[in-house]
């Protein structure tokens, strides 16, 4: 408890003088995520009490563009005593938005201010790749980034993991399922499940044993049998994953996510559903599926899209574009005229970021773009930031917005 309260005091003491929440010391101990969640308390609970103090004098917005301009216009200029900027002005600011002086302060002043010496860091390559970890029955866990094709005999399948980073499983028996037929005869054994599991910054492909091919999207676990039965081909995820599933009239393939199943006997859709985020849907490119919750269950056709909201249990169908939800599939970011907030949570799953935003109403700026998955962070914020709308500045692992 004393460490906390001590934290605390180091905290107000900057907040008191909020010139030095730029110190370069005070950004390094910032960069520790506990110091960073506890500024974030500090800083909320002291814009409280001064709203309730100053009232509608306090206007975050108005007071950070102000001094965004007056850092821009003479960060190096020393300031006399008494012209110093009003201390209610900056406790606004302070207590409004000082995580992100914090922790861009000094990358975005540097915007114009290339006389400021900033010390020389270890770049970082911050870019997509194909990666996962494959969890077998006895919980052995297998590496499935390296190069080099491997098979192996697992759990009675046969699976091979090729260049490309692709995962596939092959019955030792040499059984194969032939398109458009009902399931095959299969003596009665006990389910042996594999759980493929994807990171951060990453994707992966795997074909089912019965030959449907499955993406899975960074953070993304998909539990499935080694084995189909002869009933269903059920699978569990959580996350994000697109499916082509391989026909078979007699045979339906059910996909369970978090308070959400569908169910189809042959077709190409998306579900998406992070325990995360509040909304889970699935998006049909093509033939048909059934969307089921606890209250609902709808048939959708071709670029439909089920949407249930977890925290309202509202359902929704809605006509889309397809390519906005399966884009990722083919190593894009595919955004159309959608909320900045939405935009950047891909990117931050994608590369593992955090974002701050200088005001709510940021969240709300439409963005349209198109963008390479593979690429360095550093290159997509730099087509964000031409777009005009928003200067976007990264350190480290933290992302910080604010609207031009």
């Amino acid at each position: 408890m004393k460490e906390k309260l001590d934290k605390i005091e180091f905290i107000q003491e900057h907040l008191r003088e909020p010139e030095r929440l730029l110190e370069e010391e005070f950004m390094n101990w910032l960069q520790e995520e506990e110091n960073k969640h506890l500024l974030e308390e500090v800083t909320t609970n002291r814009m409280a009490f001064l709203q309730k103090e100053y009232g509608q004098q306090i206007e975050p917005e108005l007071e950070w563009q102000k001094l965004w301009q007056q850092m821009q216009k003479d960060f190096h200029t020393s300031i006399p005593e008494k012209k110093k900027i009003n201390r209610r002005v900056w406790y606004s600011v302070a207590a409004g938005v000082c995580v992100l002086m914090a922790l861009a302060g000094g990358l975005l002043l540097q915007q114009g201010k290339e006389k400021k010496s900033v010390s020389p860091m270890a770049q970082i390559e911050h870019v997509g790749k194909r990666s996962a970890q494959l969890i077998v029955s006895t919980g052995e866990v297998l590496d499935l980034s390296q190069e080099e094709i491997y098979q192996k005999a697992v759990d009675g399948t046969l699976i091979t993991n090729d260049t490309l980073k692709l995962l596939s499983y092959q019955s030792n028996a040499g059984e194969t399922y032939t398109t458009g037929t009902n399931a095959p005869e299969k003596v009665n054994k006990e389910t042996v499940y594999h759980t493929l599991r994807v990171p951060a910054g990453a994707d992966y492909q795997v074909t089912l044993a019965d030959g449907t091919k499955v993406w899975l999207n960074c953070e993304s676990t998909l539990r499935y049998p080694v084995e189909f039965g002869d009933e269903k081909r059920e699978v569990y995820l959580d996350g994000e994953g697109y499916f082509e599933v391989n026909k078979a009239a007699e045979w339906p393939f059910i996909v369970n996510a978090e308070q959400m199943q569908v169910k189809v006997t042959g077709t190409k859709f998306n579900v998406k559903s992070y325990s995360t985020e509040p909304i889970v849907h699935t998006t049909l490119v093509e033939g048909s599926v059934w969307a089921y919750t606890d209250q609902t269950q709808v048939q959708l056709t071709p670029s439909e899209q089920f949407r249930y909201d977890k925290e309202t249990g509202k359902t929704s169908v809605q006509k889309v574009d397809t390519e906005l939800y399966t884009g990722w599939i083919e190593g894009m970011f595919v955004f159309r005229n959608q909320r900045l907030e939405d935009v950047m949570n891909d990117l931050a799953r994608w590369y593992n970021m955090t974002i701050f935003y200088s005001t709510a109403e940021t969240k709300e700026i439409r963005i349209s773009t198109n963008l390479n998955r593979y690429k360095n962070i550093d290159d997509l914020l730099e087509i964000i930031n031409e777009s005009g709308k928003v200067v976007v500045a990264r350190k480290d692992n933290t992302i910080t917005i604010h609207a031009r």
